[in-house]
């Protein structure tokens, strides 16, 4: 490692002799020491660098003369002339004093009022000429993201956490994360492109950084985006609806390049609305944005980081125009024992305002690219390149890194941690089942958990049509080639009660593209006997049906047994398409009560049949017989944009809704087959984000029967129910107090819709212990109807963000029930935030009814 540092050093020194051209560069610091970031420029130009964290500069000139001006927010600025003849080294440090202000008499004259808010309302008045006089806009960018660790846990969910596998030091303080990256972004109305030339993540020589880390963050919106523009945002400070969020103070004013600044102090009016805290310094006649610092805490809305901080600095472009300089972005975070701060900043150079961009820059839809080599680029060219001198500790951070990495690689450990993780553990078994991995992982072998875990089943299950049953669970996945695999499944199950063995495996190959994530061929097929639920979408629990079938007398599950021969394609290209077709030939065979054991005796009449009345009722009939099935399914979602990486391209969802269009078709004559009917269903599904005011989600449906000449049971149209105690089924999919088969149907017109309104902090931050918690309110509804004698409708109002910082995902609903049989049912409902998790059934990429 000593070696290495010292290469190191020497290639440091080593490439100062092979630059072009002369460098300027010192220290940036006040009475205190060094001024993180400082901004660093030529006046005049958009050329330009920031200091390092400890307020070292570097900045390369061609030979000429030079006024270098030095900037830091809430600080005098400073000037220096120099000359530049050649290849030469000029040091010169800033030392930068404080920014005085005055307070003058000023022309505005409200009556008590403080003197911030008149320019405050002419800075609001011209927001909207800011933001649009921009039309188009290019720049460079240099981006350095760093997180440093100040306190590491010793264990975290019992994994003991080793310091020097992250690259920390025993005390857990060091670097966690280092990246570089340099690019070119363009942005035209709402069409924008990064292209990213190089990229450096400590540690990780395929590593790509962020394909599109936030270019600018611009306060001339109304609604500050932070973290991508998903996130609901916060309100700028000079908003058209600022004055309802924020007080003012002006704290003086002072003259730089013969423009007057004036210094206002910006402070929410009431904790826990999204707003910033912090210093805004506004330019006047222009009323454009000088420089500011803004921070944002818990107290403003700030739910997964303990607080984030942005400093920015602008520079004249031209009359009127503003251009940002640089942004420093801050943050720290606490959580599980860790306690981490960090940073990005962002150098623009050679800003371009407004300049005719090429319409081939926005083709194709793809917002971010890599050239081909931009993480393969060597030191040399990131120690002649980088405008940010590297600090001491982020040298010696990129040499340990690359260190702990080749000892990551060697073969001779991943065998070892291989072996080290295929150690049966009791506990795991018993939760997660068990998996294990065999030599350099070309193949995998895993089983579903015994008894306790939530897979669907255990190992170990309970129902009245099998009494206890065991059913374990095989998957095997073997890598035949990079994005080439081959998977079987087999699943085995016995009841004790009814004496029946059931076996079934399914085969399927699956092909990735090697160059475009997301595009895949999944073709195979499945045969054998095995047990099913009479709704496909298995809305059963058998986990739970289990312990409720013991503990309470209540067995919900209802299933048949049928033999099963399939061959199935699917196709996803990638792009927002994709489709299924599935041929299927089955014997069903139907089963009856033989067990009514429960651990505690009751009633021996409580259990109900296996066969729900309204089944036969609803159905053409259900006795053993032979069906031939057709399926297929196609989905679209429109607009999706793609990140061109150096090695891959992968697409990103769009704004547009998802469409989905199913067809069934049961074919008679065929060999036995008796069933004979068309079956349709067509849905459309959005989540709308709604910035300040929330999201709206939906997923609306519509569907029946063209053709009811023979409809089995299993085809009939299902509602997707919930009778567990407590637990909700899936949201904006099911129906959470539904009885289950109830509205079974064959219909020829049915609609389905599914309402959620997520406020996201709207209203919550008014009431007291939620603000404070950072719930959020929800509400929604369900509704189903095929006839005025067919219907279910169900309303919601609900709590969700519950948890703790980043593990904000659990939810608590009350609802209220209606239905055409006159039932009234309510209660409480506990889930999975919907838009932190998705649940899917299955170990493999092909999700099945076993």
């Amino acid at each position: 490692m000593r070696i290495n540092t010292l290469l190191l050093t020497v290639i440091l020194i080593a490439s100062a002799f092979f630059t072009y051209g002369g460098t300027i560069k010192g220290k940036v610091s006040d009475a205190q020491g060094g001024l993180p970031f400082a901004t660093v420029y030529v006046e005049g130009t958009t050329q330009g660098t920031n200091a390092n964290a400890d307020g070292f500069f570097e900045l390369a000139l061609s030979p000429g003369t030079y006024r270098i001006l030095c900037r830091y927010v809430g600080y005098k600025q400073e000037v220096f002339s120099v000359v530049i003849k050649g290849e030469e080294v000029i040091e010169h440090s800033f030392k930068l004093q404080p920014q005085s202000t005055e307070m003058n008499e000023f022309v505005f004259h409200v009556s008590s009022e403080d003197p911030a808010y008149p320019i405050i309302r002419q800075a609001i008045k011209k927001r909207k000429f800011h933001l649009e006089q921009i039309k188009s806009f290019q720049t460079s960018i240099y981006f350095k993201g760093i997180a440093h660790s100040r306190v590491l846990p010793k264990k975290v969910m019992g994994q003991k956490i080793k310091p020097e596998d992250l690259g920390v030091d025993s005390s857990g303080k060091g670097i966690m994360y280092l990246t570089e990256e340099d690019a070119d972004y363009f942005v035209q109305g709402d069409k924008e492109r990064t292209i990213i030339h190089s990229v450096h993540t400590s540690g990780d020589p395929k590593g790509v950084g962020f394909s599109r880390f936030p270019p600018v963050i611009t306060f001339y919106e109304n609604n500050v985006s932070i973290f991508g523009k998903t996130s609901r945002g916060y309100i700028s400070p000079i908003s058209d609806n600022a004055l309802n969020y924020y007080k003012y103070k002006l704290e003086g004013d002072f003259t730089e390049q013969g423009h007057k600044i004036y210094k206002i102090k910006v402070m929410q009016k009431r904790p826990y609305e999204p707003c910033f805290n912090g210093t805004l310094y506004i330019v006047d006649e222009d009323f454009a944005i000088h420089s500011m610092n803004m921070l944002l805490t818990k107290t403003g809305g700030l739910d997964f980081m303990d607080t984030v901080k942005v400093d920015q600095v602008y520079i004249p472009a031209d009359k009127d125009k503003w251009i940002i300089k640089s942004q420093v972005i801050y943050f720290t975070i606490g959580i599980f024992g860790f306690d981490m701060t960090g940073s990005g900043v962002s150098v623009y150079n050679n800003q371009r305002v407004n300049a005719p961009i090429s319409d081939t820059m926005f083709s194709g839809n793809v917002v971010s690219s890599y050239d081909k080599i931009a993480n393969k680029k060597d030191l040399s060219y990131w120690t002649q390149n980088r405008p940010i001198p590297l600090k001491a500790d982020e040298v010696k951070d990129y040499v340990i890194k690359d260190s702990i990495r080749k000892v990551d690689e060697d073969p001779v450990r991943i065998d070892s941690l291989r072996r080290k993780g295929n150690k049966f553990k009791p506990l795991a078994f018993l939760l997660t089942g068990y998996t294990c991995n065999f030599k350099e992982y070309k193949n995998t072998v895993s089983t579903n958990s015994l008894l306790l875990g939530l897979s669907t089943p255990n190992i170990v299950n309970y129902n009245i049509a099998e009494g206890l049953n065991i059913a374990p669970k095989f998957h095997f996945r073997h890598t035949i080639d990079t994005g080439k695999y081959l998977y079987t499944d087999l699943a085995l199950r016995y009841g004790f009660s009814n004496t029946h063995f059931n076996a079934i495996a399914r085969a399927y190959y699956v092909k990735d593209d090697r160059e475009w994530i997301g595009r895949r061929w999944i073709v195979g097929g499945e045969a054998g006997k095995y047990v099913f639920q009479y709704d496909r979408d298995n809305p059963v629990s058998e986990w739970f049906n289990t312990y409720s079938a013991l503990l309470y007398r209540e067995n919900d599950l209802k299933i048949y047994e049928r033999w099963d021969a399939t061959a199935f394609v699917k196709r996803n290209y990638g792009n927002g398409l994709s489709w299924t077709l599935k041929a299927s030939y089955q014997v069903r065979d139907p089963l009856m009560n033989t067990t009514n054991y429960s651990i505690f005796p009751g009633n021996k009449d409580g259990f109900s049949s296996n066969l729900p009345p309204a089944l036969v009722a609803a159905a053409s009939g259900w006795n053993k017989h032979d069906a031939a099935l057709l399926n297929g399914s196609v989905a679209y979602q429109p607009g999706f944009t793609y990140t061109q990486y150096p090695d891959y391209k992968i697409g990103s969802r769009s704004g547009w809704p998802i469409f989905t269009l199913t067809y069934d078709k049961g074919i008679s004559g065929i060999l036995n087959s008796i069933v004979n009917y068309d079956k349709w269903r067509f849905t459309i599904r959005d989540d709308i984000r709604l910035r300040l005011a929330g999201s709206l989600s939906y997923n609306i449906g519509i569907g029946g029967f063209l053709n009811t000449d023979y409809v089995s049971i299993p085809d009939l149209m299902h509602l997707y129910g919930n009778r567990g105690i407590g637990y909700a089924s899936p949201y904006l999919q099911s129906f959470q107090f539904a009885q289950y088969y109830d509205f079974s149907n064959k219909k020829s017109l049915y609609e389905e819709v599914h309402l959620e309104y997520h406020l996201n902090g709207l209203l919550s931050n008014k009431i007291p212990f939620l603000k404070q918690a950072q719930w959020y309110l929800l509400f929604g509804g369900n509704a189903f109807y095929a006839t005025d004698k067919t219907y279910y409708t169900e309303a919601f109002v609900g709590i969700d963000n519950i948890g703790y910082k980043l593990l904000r995902f659990l939810r608590i609903d009350f609802v209220q029930s209606w239905d055409s049989y006159m039932g009234h049912n309510s209660g409480i409902r506990f889930g999975l935030n919907s838009r932190a998790f998705t649940v899917s059934s299955g170990n493999g990429p092909v999700k099945g009814e076993w």
